[in-house]
């Protein structure tokens, strides 16, 4: 057993099950879990030469989905109105709610829209494709409500309940998280998805954002750091302003980011992501990181051929594997549009280049006028007139609407491809779902 495993095979027991506050997913108790397969994942997971490996020297590819839309809402995937005032980022929505509602409501809207989103239902669905881990994305403000408003008091009071139950009832299902920094103090990106849409981003040379989002993670370095039901660290989603490329500047932050974790005697992984490719990360050995994996996105054009689509992914692993970096390699998100033959190419294709993989998003509400789309392997297909209006709904209206999103009800399906018979009838495929369950197993 490495040094790194020995304190924490069976951490999970002991790291924090009994939180429920904030995200009512579940009430906490194996009782009150309806699944056969219910038990802890107790293996430390690290990296040593290059590959992950758990408690027992066995190598271990984590194969899963994003938690996407459940602590970030992207307008264009988690039902949030369009074009419409206020700008349809997390920040803004909140502080609308809190204006509307004030403070306890508001936190009761975020509350029962999340143990919509995503309950019970959705981990046994991503534990029944065989997904060994979920991506969980959240912002500072997952933790931090005070700075919704104001960073004047910013960092002074933290609040991991949300994550704790998400971890914790992630583990009963047998799945590690992920935990994915989205969204750092004042937005590293300046996109919707970090939980702010800005167009000037000065997030690398604004001290004090820095500051707040590196004491941010040394807080949950030492509140996960034994805690063997998290994977990894993923310390800032698609870093690059304004989805631009990522260069020294920002490798310098993960350096701080990575020395505030160990200084806290954490052992997890810990994840740096490249905007892009390959050539935009360094070397590990340039800054001494060990136990790391290094992680990538993928988004090929939806126009593209079959043929096109698989050479653009041929070409992206080829590049980063090029590089020699020596460290796991993981496809943190990606998707594969509307075509089986493409889902079915790609993810054995990451499967045979021993690829950590997972996809964007388990669950999407696409407009009304698109249908339902293979970003999410679930879709609510509620009307658009269900769509979520923050600026005019009443409170109940809001709570009402909620509803739609919840997996299990007549407005939540899961994505099926079809295919067409001589006759030019359409007929199902294959699920989504199916398709994962074939490439989720371990070999």
């Amino acid at each position: 057993m490495n040094q790194f495993s020995k304190k924490a095979a069976a951490a999970v027991l002991t790291a924090g099950i009994a939180a429920c506050v904030c995200f009512p997913l579940t009430a906490c108790g194996e009782e009150n879990l309806p699944y056969e397969k219910v038990g802890y994942p107790q293996d430390f997971l690290t990296v040593q030469d290059g590959k992950v490996m758990n408690t027992y020297q066995e190598e271990i590819y984590l194969r899963g989905v994003n938690a996407g839309g459940l602590f970030v809402t992207e307008h264009w995937m988690t039902g949030f109105l369009y074009n419409t005032k206020p700008s349809n980022d997390y920040r803004s929505l909140t502080q609308t709610f809190l204006e509307r509602f004030g403070e306890e409501k508001t936190k009761k809207l975020w509350n029962e829209y999340r143990a919509n989103w995503w309950s019970k239902e959705d981990f046994k669905n991503c534990a029944d494709m065989g997904m060994n881990v979920i991506r969980l994305p959240f912002t500072y403000m997952t933790v931090d409500f005070a700075a919704v408003t104001s960073y004047e008091h910013a960092g002074e009071n933290y609040d991991f309940s949300a994550l704790d139950d998400f971890v914790n009832t992630a583990a009963k299902y047998g799945m590690y998280t992920i935990l994915d920094l989205h969204g750092a103090y004042g937005s590293q990106n300046g996109k919707d998805h970090s939980g702010e849409n800005k167009e000037n981003v000065d997030f690398y040379s604004n001290d004090e954002m820095k500051g707040l989002t590196v004491n941010l993670w040394k807080a949950l370095a030492a509140h996960y750091k034994d805690n063997a039901a998290v994977a990894g660290y993923d310390i800032l989603n698609e870093p690059g302003e304004r989805a631009g490329s990522t260069s020294e500047r920002h490798w310098n932050f993960y350096d701080q980011v990575y020395d505030a974790i160990r200084g806290e005697e954490d052992e997890h992984i810990i994840i740096m992501e490249s905007c892009w490719d390959g050539k935009n990360l360094p070397q590990p050995s340039k800054y001494g990181w060990e136990n790391c994996m290094y992680s990538f996105h993928h988004y090929a054009d939806d126009k593209l051929s079959a043929e096109q689509h698989l050479s653009s992914w041929k070409n992206k692993l080829s590049e980063v594997e090029g590089q020699n970096f020596g460290v796991p390699l993981q496809m943190g998100e990606f998707t594969c549009y509307e075509s089986a033959q493409k889902w079915e190419e790609t993810l054995p294709l990451l499967n045979e280049h021993n690829w950590h993989w997972t996809s964007w998003t388990y669950k999407i509400w696409p407009k009304q006028e698109l249908g339902m789309t293979a970003w999410g392997i679930v879709n609510v297909t509620a009307t658009d007139e269900n769509r979520l209006d923050a600026a005019n709904d009443s409170y109940d209206e809001l709570m009402e609407k909620f509803k739609v999103l919840r997996t299990g009800s007549d407005t939540v399906e899961e994505y099926t491809f079809y295919t067409r018979t001589e006759d030019g009838e359409k007929e199902p495929y294959k699920t989504l779902a199916d398709i994962f369950y074939e490439n989720c197993k371990q070999d």
